[in-house]
């Protein structure tokens, strides 16, 4: 199995200490487990991320060029490929806004950068990224949703190089293994991300990252009032909460299963220190072989409530496959309630 298997991000609130001090030596640690290591970026016509990142520490230019001149340093000395993302939707897919992107990009290019994320399916059709980059690796945002094999064959028939695909298949091997199926015949690696934290089949999520990229909002979405109402009003309404987000599983055998399928693990953390840090911390258990435990956070909830060990063995397999339709299943929740905390009132 490869080793190199995790998309690590960059948090865009690290300081020169904590890049010195924590991330840099990490990535000499470890570098051997990471595939590659994402950024914010911003250019014209991207003056804005999905993220919400367009003024992040200063002017968005500043704050582009200081990452970029870290992250070149991280790709010289390490050999870790470093991305640069855009993926803000709500720019238009005009072959204007190609045109502009491009001519934006080549200094970025010269200087050595050989990866990025783009929104748009249009912008491939060109192949005029192709043309004027021919060793940049291509991936779309994960904010297409790409999920289903045939929407995975559309994207690597225009030489989007990775694919990412929708993170709900976390819990889908049925689709998996078909995705698992049209990657052996085109061979483009597939990434998912693996530690947001957000609701399986959440219905806001669209929305949310609309309202990140709008221009008329000065706020991430969870300082919003908008945002207030889904994913912390839905964990102080279900207990079982964390056990139906779209994450990892947490045990290192569930772990390396995804693995026969996915080749690259998209971790989270470019806008949160605490993601950030838990991301570093899944790299380090991972390549500790005697760890069983990868998805740490998730276990805590597991030891604190005390689950019943039968329910959790049962819960683990039946969630491989339950497609986050939760509208007529209760496994979750019977799990939670086998709390000895609550008494085993299933």
């Amino acid at each position: 199995m490869e080793k190199k298997i995790f998309s690590m991000p960059m948090f865009t609130g690290m300081s020169d200490g904590m890049f010195e001090e924590i991330f840099f030596p990490f990535l000499r640690e470890y570098k051997e487990y990471i595939y590659d290591i994402y950024f914010t970026c911003i250019i014209p016509p991207f003056d804005n991320d999905a993220m919400g990142q367009g003024d992040i520490k200063g002017s968005s230019r500043e704050a582009t060029i200081r990452y970029f001149k870290m992250m070149m340093r991280v790709q010289e000395e390490t050999g870790i490929k470093v991305s640069a993302t855009f993926n803000d939707i709500s720019v238009d897919s005009t072959l204007d806004n190609l045109d502009l992107f491009i001519k934006n990009l080549k200094p970025f290019y010269a200087r050595g950068l050989r990866s990025i994320t783009i929104p748009h399916y249009h912008w491939m059709l060109t192949n005029d990224l192709k043309k004027n980059f021919p060793e940049m690796t291509i991936k779309n945002t994960i904010l297409r949703r790409v999920s289903k094999p045939q929407e995975y064959v559309d994207y690597a028939e225009v030489n989007f190089d990775v694919i990412n695909i929708d993170r709900y298949n976390i819990r889908d091997r049925d689709n998996l293994k078909n995705l698992k199926r049209a990657y052996d015949r085109f061979k483009k690696p597939m990434s998912i991300l693996v530690n947001e934290w957000c609701r399986g089949s959440c219905p806001a999520m669209s929305e949310h990252y609309q309202l990140n990229s709008s221009k008329s909002v000065d706020k991430r979405y969870f300082k919003l009032r908008a945002g207030g109402l889904t994913c912390s009003s839905w964990g102080k309404q279900s207990p079982s909460y964390a056990l139906k987000n779209a994450n990892m599983p947490i045990f290192r055998e569930d772990f390396d299963e995804i693995l026969n399928y996915i080749q690259i693990l998209k971790l989270h953390g470019r806008s949160t220190l605490s993601l950030f840090e838990e991301s570093m911390e899944i790299v380090k258990r991972y390549a500790d072989p005697s760890e069983d435990i990868i998805m740490y956070k998730l276990y805590d909830q597991v030891k604190q409530y005390k689950y019943d060990p039968e329910r959790l063995k049962n819960w683990r397999e039946f969630t491989k496959n339950c497609k986050f339709e939760c509208w007529d299943c209760k496994k979750c929740d019977e799990l939670h309630n086998s709390s000895d905390q609550y008494g085993f009132q299933i």
